[in-house]
Order: C-alpha cells, then sequence, then structure tokens
C-alpha cells in the first residue's frame, strides 16, 4: 500500500515539525469540502416560509460548529468570525470550494453568538442526518488517503496500522457543578418591616449529563459526572494523521454494558463503510458477547482480559496421533493442557499459537487457532461461540482471544489504543475550562460532531491525497455515499495575503484560488517552528498530545 507523505513539512517527524496553529486549523476547516457537503444534509427552506432571508448560508453554521472544535467555546468563536483575518481565511476556503461568487454573497463580517444560539436548533433539529453525512464522509476520506483499502488479504498476526480501528468512550466534564436540579433562596430587598418570604429560584442543570464510570467498575474506575460519548478513529504512522469515523452520545444509566452495545454498532458500521478494516482495539469495555458479533463479523478483535475470569475447562481431544488424552483448559484467554503431577496439584501448560485462522464470508466468520500441544502434534480449536456453546450456556468468546495477552499479535495490535485516549485528552484540552460548553445532549453531540470535523479537516490539509486535490472547475461524486459538489484546489496557507481568491474577481468569473509558492511556505513554517531540526526538545519541554513537541497547551485555547 502506497505511504501517504506529508506536505511540505507541516506534518513532519521528529525531524522539521511544527506546532499547529488555530488559525492552521481554521484555514483547513474552511478548505474542507466535506463542510460543505454536510451542509447539504439540512433541507432547504420552502419558499414562501414565513419570516426574513437568512443572513448565511447554512454551511455557515456547520463551519461554526467546526469552529467550536477549534476554539472550545461559541464567545472564542463569534470572536474568530469578527476577526477580519480569520473571516477573510473562512472566505478564500468558500471561494476554493464553492467559488468566488459564493464568497463574494457573504457578509464583511461573520455570524454572532445569539446567532449561532438562533440557527443552531436548526442543526439540532436535523442531527441524525448530520451524523450520517458525516459518516459517510469520513469513510470517503479515509479510503481517499489509503485507510483501510482493500487491497488483498493481510496477515492477521501483524496487520497494519492504517486497517486498524481504535475506540473509546469518554466523559467530558458537565457544565456545571450542580449534580441536580436544586432551589436556591433568595430575599426580595426592600424597605419592609417585615423580612420577605424567601423566593424558590431553580437553578440550571444540564439533562444530558449522568454519572458514568471512567475506567470501568471491575478495572478501578471512578465516576465521573458529565455527558459520555463513544467514538472510534483510524490513522496512519504520520503524526496529525488522525480521521475520526464515528461520534455517538450514550445515555446516562447505560453503564459498562452501553458504551460497548454502542461500540459494536459503530465498528460493523465502519466496517460495512471500509471494506479493508480488519479488526478494533477497545478496552476492557468489551465483553466475550460484544467480541463474538465482531469476530463473526470478520474482524480482528484485540482488548484485554478480565481478571476476574477463572479458568475454564474445554472439550478434551481424543483423537490425537500420540495416542494420550489432552485435557485443555482456557486461561488468560489462551488455551492450556492440564495435568496431575505426583504431587496431586494441577499444572497447566500454554499450548503456543501457530497461526489464528479466519473461515467464511463476513457475517458468518469462523475462527480457529492453530495450536502446538506438548506432544508436539497441532490441533485446530473453534475461539468465537458455535450453536452447542449457547446451548449449553458457556460463552467461549469470553474465555478464549484471538489474541491472547502477552502474545506477539496482542502486543503489536494493542500498542495502537493508547492513541484513543489522545483523542479525550484533546478534546479536555479544547474545551473552555476542561467542561462541556453545552447543554442537552443534542447540543452537545453537535459540539463533539464539530470537534470530529475540525480533526478530520486538519488531517485533510496536513495530509492531502491525489484525489483529494483535483483540477479547478471539476466535479465528483463520493463513492458510496451518494453526495456530490464541486471539487477545487485547497486554499493556501495562512502566510497568504487575506481575500486572495476573492479580490477583483466578479461574479461568473473563472475560479482562480492562488495557492503559495513552496519556497514562502516553507520560509512560514519555518518561522514558526520550535526546535531546530534534529532536535529532541523544544524550548516548553512540553510533548503534545499525538507525542510531538509543540506548545503547552492552555485551557483557553486548542491545543
Amino acid at each position: 500500500m502506497k505511504e501517504v507523505e506529508p506536505v511540505d513539512g507541516l506534518a513532519g517527524g521528529s525531524k522539521g515539525g511544527v506546532t499547529i496553529l488555530d488559525v492552521d486549523r481554521v484555514t483547513a476547516l474552511a478548505a474542507n469540502l466535506d463542510v460543505y457537503r454536510m451542509a447539504d444534509a439540512l433541507p432547504a427552506q420552502r419558499e414562501g416560509s414565513p419570516g426574513r432571508p437568512a443572513e448565511f448560508p447554512d454551511y455557515v453554521w456547520v463551519l461554526f460548529a467546526g469552529l467550536l472544535g477549534i476554539f472550545g467555546s461559541a464567545r472564542k468563536a463569534a470572536a474568530a468570525t469578527a476577526s477580519p483575518l480569520y473571516w477573510s481565511l473562512m472566505r478564500k476556503g468558500v471561494a476554493a470550494c464553492l467559488g468566488p461568487a459564493a464568497a463574494l454573497a457573504l457578509p464583511a463580517h461573520g455570524p454572532s453568538r445569539n446567532q449561532w444560539n438562533w440557527h443552531s436548533r436548526r442543526l439540532r433539529d436535523h442531527l441524525p442526518q448530520l451524523q450520517e453525512s458525516f459518516r459517510a464522509l469520513a469513510a470517503n476520506q479515509a479510503v481517499e488517503t489509503g485507510y483501510a483499502a482493500d487491497d488483498g488479504t493481510h496477515p492477521l498476526t501483524t496487520p497494519p496500522r492504517t486497517r486498524f480501528a481504535v475506540g473509546d468512550g469518554t466523559v467530558p466534564a458537565s457544565p456545571i457543578r450542580s449534580r441536580r436540579e436544586r432551589k436556591k433562596k433568595t430575599k426580595k430587598q426592600g424597605k419592609r418591616k417585615r423580612p420577605a418570604a424567601p423566593k424558590a429560584k431553580l437553578r440550571r442543570r444540564d439533562p444530558g449529563s449522568g454519572w458514568h464510570h471512567e475506567g470501568g467498575d471491575d478495572e478501578g474506575g471512578h465516576p465521573v459526572f458529565g455527558p459520555k460519548f463513544v467514538h472510534v478513529s483510524v490513522r496512519g504512522d504520520h503524526p496529525h494523521s488522525r480521521i475520526i469515523l464515528d461520534v455517538r452520545y450514550q445515555k446516562p444509566g447505560g453503564g459498562y454494558g452501553g458504551e460497548a452495545a454502542i461500540a459494536v454498532a459503530m465498528v460493523l458500521d465502519a466496517a460495512q463503510r471500509l471494506p479493508g478494516l480488519a479488526g478494533v482495539c477497545w478496552d476492557g469495555a468489551l465483553r466475550g458477547k460484544h467480541r463474538d458479533v465482531l469476530m463473526k463479523a470478520g474482524l480482528l478483535v484485540v482488548s484485554p482480559q478480565h481478571d476476574g475470569i477463572e479458568p475454564r475447562r474445554l472439550d478434551p481431544h481424543t483423537s490425537c496421533r500420540c495416542g494420550a488424552r489432552h485435557d485443555l483448559w482456557s486461561e488468560n484467554g489462551a488455551v492450556h493442557e492440564a495435568e496431575v503431577l505426583d504431587t496431586g496439584e494441577l499444572h497447566r501448560t500454554c499450548c503456543p499459537i501457530l497461526r489464528p485462522e479466519r473461515r467464511g464470508r463476513p457475517g458468518r466468520t469462523r475462527w480457529y487457532h492453530l495450536l502446538r500441544l506438548p506432544c508436539g502434534n497441532e490441533y485446530r480449536l473453534r475461539v468465537d461461540s458455535t450453536v452447542e456453546d449457547t446451548r449449553r450456556g458457556f460463552n467461549r468468546a469470553e474465555h478464549l482471544r484471538q489474541h491472547p495477552p502477552d502474545t506477539d499479535g496482542y502486543r503489536h495490535c494493542y500498542r495502537w489504543r493508547p492513541d484513543a485516549e489522545s483523542i479525550n485528552a484533546q478534546l479536555d484540552a479544547t474545551l473552555w475550562n476542561r467542561r462541556m460548553i453545552a447543554y442537552g445532549s443534542r447540543q452537545q453531540t453537535l459540539v463533539m460532531l464539530g470537534f470530529a470535523l475540525a480533526q478530520n479537516s486538519l488531517t485533510r490539509y496536513l495530509h492531502p491525497w491525489p484525489t483529494n486535490r483535483p483540477e479547478p472547475g471539476n466535479c465528483g461524486m463520493i463513492p458510496g455515499t451518494g453526495l456530490s459538489g464541486p471539487r477545487g484546489p485547497l486554499p493556501g496557507g495562512p502566510n497568504a495575503q487575506p481575500d486572495a481568491a476573492v479580490q477583483d474577481c466578479p461574479a461568473g468569473a473563472p475560479r482562480q484560488a492562488a495557492e503559495p509558492t513552496t519556497e514562502s511556505r516553507k520560509a512560514d513554517l519555518a518561522r514558526r517552528v520550535h526546535r531546530p531540526p534534529g532536535a529532541h526538545h523544544n524550548h516548553c519541554g512540553v510533548v503534545d498530545h499525538e507525542g510531538r513537541q509543540g506548545r503547552t497547551p492552555s485551557r483557553n485555547k486548542a491545543s
């Protein structure tokens, strides 16, 4: 599979890396065609409906939602749209994606926070359509970037990182500290002989928040009060190459099993959109019944084994060529052979896995382990649940793993799961005061959707694929989504002149979105490098959430 090359040092590795500024993220967001395709999911306003015409088109509100994932609050996002610098960058992105006429039709300044609060209701009313559009566009971006490509078979023991998804659940802190709706007593001011009767004033509460456990009930987790979201993503080996595939809200009270059920639905949906998806890494939220569903869908599932699972006796192997009877047990996700010692104690010896085997078709896939018995012969054992297991109440997928812990396959795949924790840390660093900035599950889901859109926009901007940069004026269909739209070149970086693609461009004129030269881009990036090439630490000595040196994250700015 072809490797994705970074663009002009923007996403370099340990040498030549730079800190991504907010101006870069805004430029990437405005230059992303997916923003405008998501706006197409909103129904058009009916002709003759009451009210004055809207001042801004629908894509501006999708763009504003993405700004929430950059600046962390609606107040700062509105301040950015009021800034001539940021608004000119957004108009440049509109000109490059929709044409100069669309950019010229925008007002001289962006929307205010009050306008966002009013028009976000329309986005909330059509949130399912926006979520479905985001999933289709994110999967299409992953295919275009070369992730989860169906390029033939892949090794089941050492699959490539680009074909493995990771996921986790996160609980941002509630926007208010109050755990319940309480009454605050206030006294009315005035000159009276008798004190006025206290009035009951209701404190505001967040209906989308609830008590959740981070880390799991049986893994030393701790309770957290706030809204819970589950996300799944895929990425490459380069920094800033993550693509968030889906984000979903979990209702309070769902508990540990609630996250697992949502995770199964998300991974199965991503597997249908990405034909080359090999498997998924998750934490201990997935139990045997969840892993069994994913295994039968043809996916590798890598997650840690729970400590409370006791060894279980399996069906003995009585037809070995050595003539002996092999008493097989499951322990720590692997198969062991038990034998009674001279002291009367039961000793279990682990049977090495020669290779995992997959048979059947997706939806009815069967998984096996080809084992090496202590006698030297080979034995093939079923890993996923069978009809006989269901009849006798044996949860085989809970006791056996495709890649048991302490195996090469487990160590190779599970090392990618911390990237899901990186998304959680990035979200907390982005939100103002490290708290959710919205009330209610629908508005909070809209904030998370904007955060995911901003992350994917930065990935597209830093790691463009040839299909992402077509010739000006071309139009194309998104494979497998049924969505279409004009596809133009990405606008220039932040060193370009404001409104360079919009000035002196009458309506209907040919699109001309000038990009800065490679020399000017590199000169601009050189001024923002925090460390010289080859250095291992920057002046701040801070490592960002993706393992690269970067600026110190602030609670008032996106990191």
